[in-house]
């Protein structure tokens, strides 16, 4: 039977390596997995339980982005969002070093009580991430 254990890597291909591995790393502080040499045209990031990949690619275009509402969205691979303690206090770091894709936070709340507070943002490539604040239980 085929155990899988947990997501090891992902990749972004990118016409501009250098600047995508300077905003992983330079803006939001991202250890790299393994010693960055620009010159081999990729870079791998290390977001703690996994690792990112970036890889030079020379063909087509980047695929439109996406916005917040998933229903308004092409079918495929839609963001990743980083896990933070307080989202005040990144989007406040963040605040005048990323694009942010909607003008406030957002709330979404499951009927079991489960409940996230995020707010999206685009990298240098246009690709879509989340910070996002989760509360796993419901609120006293």
């Amino acid at each position: 039977m085929l155990q899988l254990k947990r997501i090891d890597n992902m990749d972004i291909l990118s016409h501009d390596v250098p600047r995508l591995a300077d905003f992983y790393h330079g803006v939001l502080g991202l250890p790299f997995h393994l010693p960055y040499e620009p010159e081999e045209g990729w870079a791998a990031i290390d977001l703690g339980n996994v690792t990112l990949y970036l890889f030079t690619s020379e063909t087509g275009e980047h695929a439109p982005r996406r916005t917040e509402v998933n229903a308004e969205n092409a079918p495929g691979l839609d963001s990743f969002a980083f896990e933070v303690d307080d989202l005040d206090a990144a989007v406040a770091e963040l605040d005048g070093k990323v694009e942010w894709v909607t003008d406030q936070q957002i709330v979404w709340k499951h009927p079991s009580g489960v409940w996230y507070r995020y707010r999206p943002f685009y990298d240098p490539d246009g690709n879509m991430l989340y910070v996002t604040e989760p509360h796993p239980e419901a609120a006293a």
